[in-house]
């Protein structure tokens, strides 16, 4: 049986809207998705352990989300190897907006130390800055300095000055070794599973020092229970205004400081990341939580877009790489 002109023309436009609507079914599913989004609780997993920095901000974010989405944004935190554990595996989960992640710097760092589970620029999407604060050199009371070049010149008579921080391949690690390559003193890492346990060994005196974010330690350097030494950020902190930089020091070009980042499994529908990043932005710098922030000694980064956000991550990526290159830390140091 022969078809006319007209008959092959229907059967290839029935053909082609068919192909069309079942290429268009994933997408439209997505969209339909978002708009309902979120319908069910959200998990935000937490790299690292409770009472540090990252913890207390994404508490604060998650009651807030919670608030304005009228869905649970529920904390659960998986630490280890310095934020690694965490993000690995929330790269692994489905990429739905169901399951985020709160990292810190190490986040970009571990990548150009050590191989990971990860890559910070295609197995997860940026999809909103959190917050910044000062990483500080703090010591124990017993340590008989009270300024900076008092710390430098009793660093340089020890043999041994074991330092904390929350763990390897963080910012708190990496400024640590950079002050020891820049200077030749005997600075030797400790990690820690998170910011909380190395802030209390040097505390109670297990440790003379520790390096670590000015929100994990604000507590303890207001009832003198540790001393602050040093920020080190290029620039002195609004947070401490009378708190010396390394760069006053001598140590030019030395700019380190911890910040965090939210971050969604890759293929996490557009509309989805476009809409949490709007709702983050204006949490994070609306004036409650800045003045929250600020009272924890920590403040937000600014607004930034999507686009804007991936810029901040790629320029970090690159920053921390040249920085490993210079020091030849590993990450087992």
């Amino acid at each position: 049986m022969a078809f006319s002109r007209s008959d092959k023309a229907r059967s290839i436009g029935c053909a082609l809207a068919l192909g069309w609507i079942a290429l268009s079914a994933p997408v439209g599913s997505a969209f339909a998705q978002a708009g309902n989004y979120p319908a069910k609780p959200v998990t935000i997993v937490v790299a690292f352990p409770p009472g540090g920095m990252t913890d207390i901000v994404s508490r604060a974010l998650a009651k807030e989300l919670s608030q304005n989405l009228k869905q649970p944004f529920i904390i659960d935190n998986r630490p280890g190897v310095a934020g690694q554990v965490g993000t690995e595996y929330v790269a692994k989960q489905h990429a739905d907006g169901y399951t985020l992640l709160v990292g810190a710097t190490g986040y970009v760092i571990a990548p150009a130390m050590k191989k990971v589970g990860y890559d910070p620029l295609k197995s997860l999407e940026p999809v909103a800055v959190l917050a910044k604060s000062p990483n500080l050199i703090v010591v124990n009371p017993k340590v008989p300095a009270k300024t900076l070049p008092e710390f430098l010149a009793w660093a340089k008579t020890q043999s041994n000055i074991p330092f904390g921080t929350a763990g390897a391949a963080g910012s708190t690690h990496l400024g640590g070794e950079w002050l020891r390559t820049l200077t030749g003193y005997a600075f030797v890492h400790v990690p820690y599973k998170g910011a909380a346990p190395a802030t209390n060994d040097a505390v109670a005196g297990q440790i003379p020092m520790a390096v670590q974010d000015s929100m994990s330690v604000s507590s303890f350097i207001t009832t003198g229970r540790l001393r602050p030494i040093a920020t080190m950020s290029a620039e002195r902190s609004k947070l401490f205004p009378d708190l010396p930089t390394m760069q006053e020091a001598g140590f030019k070009g030395f700019d380190v400081y911890t910040w965090l980042g939210l971050y969604a499994p890759a293929g996490t529908p557009a509309p989805i990341v476009t809409m949490l990043n709007k709702e983050i932005n204006k949490i994070m710098n609306s004036p409650e939580m800045v003045e929250r922030l600020r009272l924890q000694y920590s403040e937000p980064l600014g607004v930034m877009d999507l686009a804007q956000t991936r810029k901040f991550v790629e320029g970090e990526v690159n920053k921390w790489k040249a920085v490993v290159q210079q020091t030849g830390v590993k990450a087992d140091d």
